[in-house]
């Protein structure tokens, strides 16, 4: 079987990014193909795309919401991003958006470990910071004050990698581990004004959440999910509805769904490999499956996407 899967690197990103953008005279970010730093690029979503296809990337994001909105999916999170908020994306997760409005404007900042591992912060300072808290959806809400300072000090690292000045690289480094900071202080502000964390409900539907991002592939049914957790299927089902509003079986569906957008969007193996990979019976069930999600067939989304 093929196992030639696409993950996103910095480089074909910012590709991407400037085939899709609005304006190439952006006086923001990255807008030609001659930026040859393949750990480390700045850009903004001027490309009007309404959705986008589940992609997983080598790369983090820091993007800084400034207005408009979208429904955004990181691995077992599903949120929506505002205007004043900050938001992570981690390489351990599959990602996608939809339902991104006209006005939707976002900063965002590209890079690798290794980009700021290079002589600058020890490995578990950085680990500290790109963790965050893993319990909640990686958003966080920004007064006022904290959007304009952040609003600089993005547009700061914008006119670096355009100028490239004497030490840029160095520049360019600190001012990352200041917006990570930055980022690490908006995190602890939304979790002192949260009471979410004392709710033992809310604990046991990320515990499934999580567990559904663990185990999607082998694990189907709401009761095997029930008794990893020790508990019956009637109460873990009632849990999540009242949680999320959605049917616990629905979450187990979604993940698989997402998963099945990402191959099909992202690697070259056949709807039959594709139904082996997710673990069903025959390549018809998993059509019937994609079907009842997407509205048609898998190999139409596929060819839809080449």
């Amino acid at each position: 079987m093929s196992d030639k899967i696409t993950v996103l690197d910095i480089p074909s990103t910012l590709k991407r990014h400037i085939a899709f953008a609005n304006s190439a005279n952006s006086d923001f970010g990255v807008v030609s193909d001659s930026w040859k730093q393949d750990d480390f690029a700045i850009l903004n979503n001027e490309s009007g795309l309404k959705h986008g296809l589940p992609v997983k990337t080598d790369y983090y994001s820091v993007i800084l919401c400034l207005s408009g909105s979208c429904k955004k999916t990181i691995g077992h999170f599903v949120f929506v991003v505002y205007p004043n908020s900050v938001h992570l994306v981690s390489p351990a997760y599959i990602t996608s958006f939809e339902d991104a409005s006209d006005d939707l404007l976002l900063y965002q900042v590209l890079f690798k470990k290794e980009f700021l591992l290079n002589n600058f912060l020890k490995e578990n300072i950085l680990n500290n910071l790109l963790e965050v808290n893993p319990d909640y959806p990686p958003i966080y809400g920004l007064p006022q004050k904290a959007v304009t300072s952040l609003k600089a000090l993005y547009e700061k690292i914008s006119d670096e990698s355009r100028e490239q000045g004497a030490f840029h690289l160095q520049i360019l480094r600190l001012l990352l581990a200041d917006l990570l900071y930055e980022m690490n202080r908006a995190c602890e502000n939304c979790l002192l004004h949260s009471t979410r964390h004392l709710s033992k409900q809310y604990q046991l539907v990320y515990k499934f959440k999580k567990l559904v991002e663990e185990k999607f592939l082998t694990l189907k049914t709401v009761q095997e999910y029930a008794d990893e957790l020790y508990i019956s299927a009637k109460y873990l089902t009632e849990i999540v509805k009242g949680e999320t509003g959605q049917n616990a079986l629905h979450v187990i569906h979604n993940r698989m769904y997402l998963e099945a957008q990402y191959l099909l969007s992202s690697s070259a193996l056949s709807i039959k490999e594709i139904a082996e990979r997710l673990n069903f019976d025959n390549s018809s069930h998993f059509s019937r499956f994609f079907k009842r999600f997407a509205g048609h067939n898998p190999s139409e989304f596929k060819n839809a996407g080449a």
